[in-house]
């Protein structure tokens, strides 16, 4: 898929605490992870799975209004700001 990044600047982004810290093999706890996200556009092609690393096998294109009834409430309420309408 080619795609091309708007600005650099993220519009916007998700942060997530873990119940308990996670320790690292460094020795470092790690006590949460934040997503950045940037705006992109599609200019041509499709998306391809084949060889993903992370073991994917579908993916779905969503609405705003569809992709809020399949995230959870936190995540939601993270993105749907960053979400344009239709």
């Amino acid at each position: 898929m080619n795609t091309w990044l708007v600005g650099h600047v993220p519009i916007g982004h998700h942060q997530l605490e873990y119940p308990e810290g996670t320790k690292l093999p460094s020795g470092i706890t790690e006590t949460g992870a934040k997503t950045f996200f940037l705006k992109a556009r599609i200019m041509a092609g499709q998306v391809n799975l084949k060889e993903n690393k992370l073991g994917l096998q579908d993916f779905k294109w969503l609405a705003k209004e569809e992709l809020e009834k399949e995230v959870d409430g936190s995540y939601w309420k993270s993105v749907k700001n960053m979400l344009a309408e239709r």
